[in-house]
């Protein structure tokens, strides 16, 4: 009885080590270098700036970053620019979903850092409006947030918006990076289920007969 109950309990942990929350989000720091796993996009009347996004060095230094001048188009006042998005896939359970964000001035007098908005499928869960930025000040910080994810895929999604017009070079630049959504990973399909209770079985098959 002993040794089916240890059976059992080889197979939970087995399970659990993969349904392990990690961050299910491809290049989140942008550490190859460029764009891969992400979804470029941009609003109705919005813009990420001439030649934007690309991937530069991050301004505080050690990692890369998203960076962005971002904007209306054709000014209305309303709040436009760029999105950057992926889709991951989880097994379901807490997820911890966070970006860290910068936005640095020109010197320029269409000063509006522009506001940062951390989504999940569609709904807005963080968002953070810089406000006015003088000479060449910048700000930065992380928007987070925590929440029970049902299991299948699921699309992260960071929106750059300026209620203002973008010039090059004249406007605010706007960075992400560290982008994060830690969740459990997938839930293994059957087949991959019964060839993983196989294995353990196997083995522990193997372990009792040399006991015996």
């Amino acid at each position: 009885m002993k040794f089916y109950l240890g059976l059992v309990l080889m197979v939970g942990l087995a399970f659990a080590a993969q349904a392990h929350a990690t961050n299910l989000l491809v290049n989140g720091s942008f550490q190859s270098g460029n764009f891969n796993g992400w979804t470029l996009g941009t609003t109705s009347n919005g813009t990420a700036g001439v030649g934007l996004p690309i991937v530069t060095n991050w301004p505080l230094g050690g990692m890369n970053a998203a960076k962005y001048e971002v904007g209306e188009v054709n000014f209305d006042g309303t709040y436009q620019g760029a999105t950057i998005s992926q889709t991951f896939t989880t097994g379901g359970g807490f997820a911890n979903l966070s970006v860290t964000w910068f936005a640095q001035a020109t010197g320029s007098t269409n000063t509006n850092g522009g506001r940062f908005e951390l989504i999940l499928d569609g709904t807005v869960l963080a968002s953070h409006d810089v406000g006015p930025l003088f000479a060449i000040q910048s700000r930065n910080g992380v928007l987070s947030d925590g929440l029970f994810v049902s299991p299948g895929q699921h699309t992260f999604e960071v929106d750059i918006l300026r209620p203002f017009t973008s010039f090059q070079n004249s406007t605010p630049f706007q960075y992400i990076t560290g982008a994060v959504a830690d969740a459990p990973g997938t839930v293994p399909e059957p087949s991959s289920l019964l060839l993983l209770v196989t294995g353990v079985a196997g083995a522990a098959g193997i372990v009792r007969r040399r006991m015996q």
